[in-house]
């Protein structure tokens, strides 16, 4: 293979890296995606050929302006999307580049558009790919510039129309080549950790996947949840900081909560809100004294969460039950009467936050207070459905029960141990959908068990109220947190009982009891997705305050190393953190003197082996101008030299040296016959 075509090749793939970093901003359809490979495909083998179009400066110049002009209209009339616009104006006027071809400002330009494509794709996506298409940049892009450089150079002091040897292309190259690139993109990620970081966003970006989740906003129908319960589609990750290798069993994520039902939907009609304030730690707290009232907890109880919200269509940000705050990158955080946290309007990209939650929560422990309004009260009682019949079948359940704590937990128990868990409930001949549940059917999912329970809580006198959340289904050990799908969507019923407040309970029967459980996640997806969440934890939303924890681990177990050097000359047992601290350092060490010694052997190598000293007969002509009075600078290179004398067997010796040299080319008998001609004639000619 030729050294052009290697040349081609390469800088066609370092095009194709850019090209996929523009696919990944989702701003290219399947069909402009179809054509845009092909045409690359097609004018590769065009290239190849040396088929190259000939456009003028004027005519490419004019092509530039009308797509420059397309997608100015683009913005202001269609997408209005900065990033999506220049995503396809870079794709369309490299492509456009790629049929003009001929000179090496063109190349220049060529990877000019191919680097914008990176750097809007890294403005754009959070996708995991965009790890891979970066070091694939990297190694096509230092390959490319690489024999770039070579040609150029070549071209500037080679004998006119001739091509460089494609020996000089050698295994070696590349894996010189890969190393380096693989030593640039470590230093680049290392710079990524140390460098500041600041929360500002350029090119901020709606994504165009947002999640439709059902049972977050002002009304919810009855049965909206039951189409998701099989949608494994991920909602959100959260970390347990502290709990690591296990989940906390029975940790509900609580969304809204809705005060009225219609019969046929449940509606948020208690809308009273206030916005959070930072405390001096950066939490926004439901305050003392609102009207939400406050919590009584203790620190054993206090338990966070750092939580990766993907894109979703509601305001709503969740927290375990019962969540006290939130913080982190977090700017306005809203919280309704009930204890609900909201954002001021729904966020189109991933989110990632803290919140702090009271768990476990006996009855005892909780103080929030209900809304000391009569009409409060009476909202959390109101019924809008002939509840005869539900009201008797309560007072059957109730019966010989003293208390509303008593009483609600009477018929929870009632729920789970008489009635069927199905996400296909059938239609009964009850007047509504819950007398369908309770007297016909018996069965049904989440939804109708905790609307059951609100009601008939209401018919005896019991506050209540229905909270939509999820409740987590999968512990991910790979990565230690907890993947919440749109399966795990889930309803429950919260009661205010007198002296506890306000207390969850769950009437539904668990769908493992009923023979209802998706399939597990196999190992590969597991581990697959734990890849996916260090990516977006700790390069996509990584912050100030990561990098200020970064550093104070660092600072703590340097201390906890000198403290094991200080402690080694006597019996003590170095713990298990200070092993792992060693181990660490030591394994770093090793390494870097592998690396080192390594870097050596190839240089070494690459002097001895792969670029021989200069041959004889350069040598020699060397001396035979240096007698002429024209001495080579140590400065100045081969070609350089051989431009300073105006004789032409000078530039043919200098070719023979830079082939037999750097080239690795063997001399025929004919080409040394050649060279000592050029040598003779070189002596007897004046300078």
């Amino acid at each position: 293979m030729r050294f052009s075509t290697y040349f081609i090749i390469i800088s066609y793939l370092m095009v194709g890296a850019g090209f996929v970093a523009g696919i990944l901003t989702e701003t290219i359809n399947t069909t402009f995606l179809i054509a845009i490979g092909g045409i690359i495909i097609v004018n590769l083998f065009l290239t190849i050929k040396g088929k190259i179009l000939d456009i003028s400066k004027v005519l490419w110049n004019i092509i530039a302006v009308i797509i420059l002009v397309v997608s100015i209209m683009d913005y202001i009339f269609i997408s209005q999307s900065l990033i999506e616009v220049s995503a396809r104006f870079l794709t369309i006027l490299m492509v456009v580049k790629l049929f003009d071809l001929k000179t090496n400002r063109d190349y220049t330009i060529l990877y000019i558009l191919t680097f914008f494509q990176l750097l809007s794709a890294s403005a754009s996506t959070v996708n995991l790919s965009f790890l891979f298409v970066l070091a694939l940049y990297i190694l096509t892009g230092i390959w490319a510039l690489t024999i770039f450089t070579l040609k150029k150079d070549w071209e500037e002091k080679s004998v006119p129309h001739r091509e460089l040897e494609k020996n000089i292309l050698t295994p070696y190259f590349f894996l010189t080549t890969t190393g380096i690139a693989i030593l640039s993109l470590i230093i680049t990620l290392s710079l990524f950790f140390i460098i500041p970081r600041i929360g500002v966003g350029f090119f901020p970006k709606k994504t165009a996947d947002v999640l439709k989740v059902s049972g977050f906003s002002e009304e919810i129908d009855l049965g909206e949840l039951g189409p998701i319960k099989l949608d494994p589609t991920i909602v959100m990750r959260v970390e347990l900081p502290g709990h690591k290798g296990m989940a906390i069993p029975n940790l509900y994520f609580r969304g809204i909560s809705f005060d009225s039902y219609d019969g046929s939907r449940w509606l948020q009609t208690i809308k009273e809100t206030i916005p959070l304030k930072r405390d001096r730690n950066g939490i926004f707290n439901i305050p003392a004294g609102s009207a939400m009232g406050k919590m009584a907890y203790t620190n054993e109880q206090l338990l966070k969460q750092v939580i990766l919200l993907e894109p979703i269509d509601t305001n709503v940000i969740f927290a375990a039950s019962y969540g006290i705050g939130v913080s982190d990158n977090l700017q306005n955080i809203i919280a309704d009467a009930t204890g609900s946290f909201y954002l001021p309007a729904p966020s189109y990209s991933r989110l990632e936050y803290s919140a702090y939650s009271v768990v476990p929560s006996p009855p005892q422990k909780i103080h929030i207070e209900l809304n000391k309004s009569e009409d409060a009260k009476l909202k959390y009682l109101a019924l809008s459905i002939d509840s005869g019949k539900l009201k008797t079948l309560a007072e059957e359940i109730v019966s010989g029960k003293k208390g509303p704590l008593d009483k609600a937990v009477a018929i929870e128990e009632y729920l789970k141990k008489n009635y069927g868990y199905t996400l296909n409930p059938r239609k009964g001949d009850g007047i509504n959908p819950i007398e369908d549940f309770l007297f016909y059917t018996k069965e049904g999912y989440c939804e109708q068990y905790a609307t059951a329970m609100a009601i008939m809580l209401r018919t005896v006198g019991i506050p209540s109220r229905l909270v939509t959340g999820f409740l987590p289904g999968e512990w991910n050990r790979f990565g230690n947190y907890l993947i919440i799908r749109q399966r795990d969507a889930h309803s429950w019923v919260e009661a205010y009982i007198k002296g506890s407040y306000w207390v969850m309970f769950d009437p539904t029967p668990s769908a493992e009891a009923a023979g209802i459980m998706p399939a597990p996640t196999s190992f590969l997806n597991l581990y697959l997705d734990s890849l996916r969440w260090r990516w977006n934890r700790y390069i996509i939303n990584y912050s100030f305050t990561d990098q200020m924890r970064l550093m104070k681990t660092i600072e703590t177990r340097s201390f906890a190393l000198l403290s094991i050097l200080k402690q080694k000359s006597s019996k003590q047992v170095i713990g298990k953190e200070g092993k792992r601290t060693a181990f660490i350092i030591a394994v770093i060490l090793i390494s870097s003197g592998l690396f080192i010694f390594v870097f050596k052997q190839i240089q070494k190598s690459s002097v001895t082996n792969r670029w021989p000293l200069a041959p004889q007969f350069y040598k020699d002509m060397l001396k035979l101008l240096a007698k002429k009075g024209k001495g080579k600078k140590e400065s100045d290179t081969p070609f350089e030299f051989a431009n300073t004398i105006v004789i032409p067997e000078v530039n043919t010796v200098t070719w023979f040296y830079y082939n037999t040299r750097f080239g690795n080319h063997a001399l025929t008998s004919d080409e040394r016959e050649k060279i000592a001609d050029c040598l003779k004639n070189i002596k007897s000619k004046k300078v």
